[in-house]
């Protein structure tokens, strides 16, 4: 389907750590990874994880030509790697972070090459084997999701026909590769295409603007909580003509920050809507909050809503042909559809339905919210704890009046629409929220705020 260099060899697919490195160097160092691997089984499991990009590809690479199964964990803890490495006894990887597990593994990255390895001098792009991802979801526990690299060209093949590169864009990101969207949007999709890949993470807006200077034109991969962060105080103006796209997912950017971002950048936030089970579903842009931007279905894609309205997705790249989300919606005549909230974040407060989202929007709109999360809080009775970022006016209004006076003040504000047993009954203070590596919230991170006894 694709080769991973378009070129002679002469143009650099990577630029790392402000160094260019070249194709001919990229296929060398496959190469020699894919010696080491020479000696493992067909289709054998090997855990990867690796913070640098460039080390992480050359991995993947050597991995899927190999015939491997590529196992990518959600992050380096200790506890993760140690539970996936009793599953299978292979690791490649960052090696500072060996010394901290204590499975037992056969570490691929300190082997010596093998000497009868006959190596190649133009790559193939990988068409068989499978990559497992791990997705915590909204409860927090991992789950694999299986994913060929037939499905993973297929999507590959979307984002291709779906948006126009000019210019020859490098590719930056402040999202991990480790991860599906990271994977596709800030690895893949500019190897496939042969453009160049910055390998830093870049966590920092700071680090963001003073790539942007070095860089002609960039397509800048993101996520709606950075993103938050860089629309307070938007360092990116004065290097904004070099920006050609501007990508977010992994969870809802909120319509206020997409529009700032708009009118601070004169460039609108290109959000992707789907997960690592379904892959993209759909795309929309806000650029005003006067008119609704509704979810445009990636082509080949359909979605429709059952009488409760919870959507329904056909897509080439899921099994189901009637695969059921766990999100409702309103789908319209032309195949758009605006989200209406999660299946799953209903719930019942003594006979009385309450939508969490619908919650959270409703305290979002307040002038002393910033953000809001709201979690259902089991015990003798279930009751909703809130998790609430103050404005700056909200913050100069805690300082001065205290948490009880800000709690009441938010109350009186969720009773001009809801019930008061649908009002939180408990309520948590933060400065950010806690956002994991793929920049979403899990549930235990947000009960443990309440562990502690009001």
């Amino acid at each position: 389907m694709f080769n991973v260099f378009q070129s002679s060899g002469l143009r650099a697919c990577f630029n790392h750590t402000d160094n260019e490195i070249s194709e001919r160097q990229f296929v060398n160092d496959v190469n020699e990874v894919s010696a080491k691997l020479s000696t493992l089984k067909r289709a054998s499991s090997v855990v990867l994880y690796s913070t640098d990009t460039y080390t992480f590809a050359v991995s993947l690479f050597a991995l899927s030509l190999s015939e491997c199964t590529v196992v990518l964990p959600p992050n380096g803890q200790p506890a993760t790697l140690n539970a996936l490495l009793k599953q299978t006894p292979y690791f490649i990887g960052d090696s500072e972070i060996v010394t901290n597990l204590e499975a037992d593994f056969l570490d691929i990255s300190a082997l010596s090459k093998q000497s009868d390895f006959v190596s190649v001098e133009k790559l193939k792009w990988p068409e068989e084997g499978t990559i497992v991802f791990y997705t915590s979801g909204s409860s927090g526990k991992a789950k694999p999701i299986v994913k060929t690299w037939q499905v993973i060209n297929k999507e590959l093949n979307t984002l291709i026909n779906s948006y126009t590169l000019i210019d020859e864009p490098v590719f930056i990101a402040s999202v991990s590769h480790q991860h599906i969207y990271g994977l596709l949007f800030r690895l893949l999709w500019p190897l496939s295409t042969g453009h160049v890949v910055n390998t830093e993470l870049l966590h920092y807006p700071e680090h963001i603007a003073t790539k942007l200077k070095s860089l002609k034109k960039v397509v800048f991969v993101s996520s709606p909580a950075q993103l938050k962060r860089l629309c307070i105080d938007n360092v990116l103006v004065d290097e904004k003509t070099h920006l050609q796209w501007i990508f977010s997912s992994g969870g809802p950017l909120l319509d206020d920050d997409a529009v700032s971002l708009y009118t601070q950048l004169n460039k609108p936030v290109t959000q992707v809507f789907g997960s690592t089970e379904t892959g993209g579903i759909a795309y929309r842009q806000v650029t005003s909050l006067d008119k609704i931007s509704f979810w445009q279905p990636f082509s080949g894609i359909k979605v429709w809503a059952k009488n409760d309205q919870r959507l329904v997705l056909s897509s080439p790249l899921v099994h189901d042909k009637n695969y059921p989300l766990d999100d409702r919606g309103e789908v319209f005549q032309n195949g758009q559809f605006r989200l209406l909230g999660r299946f799953d974040r209903i719930i019942k407060l003594e006979e009385k339905r309450l939508s969490l989202d619908e919650l959270e929007q409703h305290l979002c709109t307040s002038e002393w919210v910033s953000e809001a999360k709201v979690i259902a809080l089991p015990g003798e009775r279930l009751i909703v704890g809130a998790i609430i970022v103050l404005t700056q006016k909200g913050q100069m209004f805690f300082n001065s009046d205290g948490k009880l006076a800000t709690n009441n003040l938010l109350k009186a504000h969720t009773l001009v629409r809801f019930e008061r047993i649908c009002t939180p009954k408990k309520w948590r203070f933060v400065e950010q929220l806690p956002y994991n590596s793929q920049a979403k919230l899990n549930l235990k991170a947000l009960e443990c705020l309440f562990e502690k006894i009001d």
